[in-house]
């Protein structure tokens, strides 16, 4: 009887370690997410816990509008068995075009990146698969402005992946806010292009663009600069600001903003000027007034 007490004592002493060794991996296993050095057994552990956060479907995300290069981004995301099973990232345009499959943008894109933009968004793609959330998925280099697309648009679709509605999740490309951008130098006869635009329901509502010389005098009040201009060009600044202006905010797109003839070298920098405060500024909410360097 004795001899069968031992022995018992030694099963419940080997159980009580195996235990607590149990918890010691768990508890590595925290560890490691927090530092990123994630092995695969903890990373299956980490992905069982969001099963049953989605339902299975095919999910998309899509912005509003076309942005300033006149494509659409989108994500489309499948959900198996409650998880993320595959993730695809792409920008489209009115006529179903990929933007991946542009021939001089891929070429671009790989000069300055070494990598074409559809390894670039399948990157981001596989990421999300791997962490299960689109907060956790990182930029890709060179690609910045792509992966915060891809961000915001994979968490749209995963809201609708939450309650199974697969009709598309519609994301508004631009914030609303008043945005103010200049060139950040006087011209050779003295005068600095600057913007001030400002986006009411997620739409362009209104464009004040003007020039500004060195004493803060206006371009479009400036009577003599009218006189001079308006015989050899057939216009002059207020009115081609004016025009310019209406056409952005009939249009919507920027791509679309014709040239005024006559003022040529003013039209391109209003498109230059529109081009940074929708794209680096509104899309992301940033109001704070900013100056850029402006191609001759």
């Amino acid at each position: 009887m004795k001899n069968l007490k031992i022995v018992g004592a030694a099963l419940i002493l080997a159980l009580a370690l195996t235990a607590c060794g149990g918890n010691d991996k768990e508890a590595a296993n925290t560890t490691g997410a927090v530092d990123g050095s994630l092995n695969d057994a903890a990373a299956t552990t980490d992905n069982s816990a969001t099963e049953g956060t989605f339902k299975d479907g095919t999910y998309k995300g899509i912005y509003d509008r076309k942005d300033v290069r006149n494509w659409i981004a989108y994500v489309e995301v499948t959900v198996k068995d409650g998880k993320i099973e595959k993730a695809y990232y792409d920008y489209t345009n009115e006529n179903g075009d990929l933007r991946t499959n542009d021939e001089n943008y891929t070429n671009a894109f790989k000069e300055f990146n070494q990598m074409t933009p559809r390894e670039a968004f399948d990157q981001l793609g596989s990421k999300l698969v791997e962490v299960q959330d689109a907060a956790k998925v990182d930029a890709v280099a060179g690609a910045t402005h792509s992966s915060r697309n891809f961000n915001e648009l994979a968490a749209a679709a995963l809201e609708h992946a939450k309650t199974g509605d697969t009709s598309d999740a519609i994301v508004n490309l631009y914030e609303d806010g008043t945005y103010k951008v200049e060139a950040e130098a006087f011209d050779d006869h003295g005068w600095k292009p600057q913007l001030e635009l400002t986006i009411k329901d997620h739409k362009i509502a209104a464009a004040n663009f003007d020039y500004v010389n060195e004493e803060g005098k206006l371009k479009t009040e400036d009577e003599g600069y009218k006189a001079a201009m308006e015989p050899k060009s057939g216009t002059y600044p207020a009115k081609y600001t004016e025009e310019l202006e209406k056409q952005l905010v009939d249009k919507q797109l920027i791509g679309d903003v014709d040239v005024i003839s006559g003022a040529t070298t003013s039209s391109n920098n209003f498109k230059a000027l529109v081009e940074y405060a929708l794209d680096d500024m509104a899309e992301v909410g940033d109001t704070e007034a900013k100056a850029i360097k402006i191609k001759e």
